[in-house]
């Protein structure tokens, strides 16, 4: 009985110093097949740290079942590094869904897809990114691209909402498409306060201008048509009295519009200003002007 006892206890030692070095060399294996992973990509070595990343996902989903897998991610950038955007995007889509994407990962999948020219997935992983790393999309201009996406698909409400957290000043070329949404959401106060900054920025600028010409023309417009109607409803001598002094009204409107207008003209002789000034000279009576700008569109 008590050989016995010896022996089950000398077989339970041998099994666990058996086990303990199996964990040992699994340990040292996945440490150095992680150290010469990230060497590999550090130094530029993708091939080879694509191989051993894929060697420690096996090595951990065979040992860690149903647990997550932090080795996607690593995967997938050196697969992008690669160009092998397939392997990577599934990799990442693994990556994400565990919780180990990165934001360089988020952007990978950003610049992968505006590439490629994929529109919904580029605009849905650019929401993702901003909601996981409010601080790092900013710095990397997110809320720019996403605004851009936005005015592409006229989504003006949408657009708006990222102008406060652009990153940087923005230029003309940006001003002018904040204006445009300003606009198209009948935000007049500050499209003037943008069309003001475009002109201190270019005195010059044809949409600043083309705004606030259409501005004055449509108010001219909405001035001489209400004592028209007026007119034509009550034709009495106070009611002529009225007619004529929203005329002399309008009328500033008109001079104002006309006068951004011909210097637009002057600068891009275009239809679309040409038929402004016809109209504006028709409302004048001056026939020959009317005339000659009706010849140019």
């Amino acid at each position: 009985m008590k050989i016995r006892k010896q022996l089950f206890t000398t077989c339970l030692i041998a099994l666990t110093i058996s086990l303990l070095l199996n964990s040992c060399k699994t340990t040292l294996n996945i440490a150095d097949l992680q150290t010469n992973a990230e060497q590999a990509f550090n130094e530029g070595n993708y091939t080879a740290a694509l191989q051993q990343y894929e060697n420690l996902i096996k090595n951990w989903n065979d040992n860690h079942a149903f647990e997550e897998n932090p080795y996607y991610d690593k995967a997938g950038h050196a697969a992008i590094a690669l160009k092998d955007y397939d392997k990577a995007i599934e990799y990442f889509n693994h990556s994400t869904h565990y919780g180990f994407a990165g934001a360089d990962t988020y952007l990978a999948l950003i610049n992968h897809y505006r590439e490629i020219e994929n529109f919904s997935r580029e605009m849905t992983v650019l929401n993702t990114f901003i909601e996981k790393f409010p601080n790092e999309a900013v710095e990397a201009g997110a809320h720019e691209r996403l605004f851009e996406m936005y005015l592409e698909t006229s989504r003006w409400e949408e657009a708006e909402t990222q102008i406060p957290f652009f990153s940087r000043e923005p230029g003309i070329e940006l001003l002018e498409k904040i204006m445009l949404v300003h606009i198209n959401l009948g935000n007049e106060k500050e499209a003037e306060a943008v069309a003001g900054q475009l002109l201190e920025l270019d005195g010059n600028n044809a949409a600043a201008l083309e705004w606030k010409a259409k501005k004055y023309f449509e108010a001219g417009e909405a001035r001489y048509n209400a004592e028209t109607e007026a007119y034509e409803r009550n034709k009495s001598r106070s009611q002529y009295a009225r007619l004529l002094k929203g005329y002399e009204a309008a009328g500033e409107d008109y001079r104002k519009a006309r006068d951004i207008f011909e210097r637009l003209y002057k600068q891009n002789p275009d239809k679309k200003y040409a038929v402004y000034l016809y109209n504006i000279y028709a409302r004048f009576k001056d026939e020959e002007k009317a005339a000659y700008y009706r010849k140019r569109f």
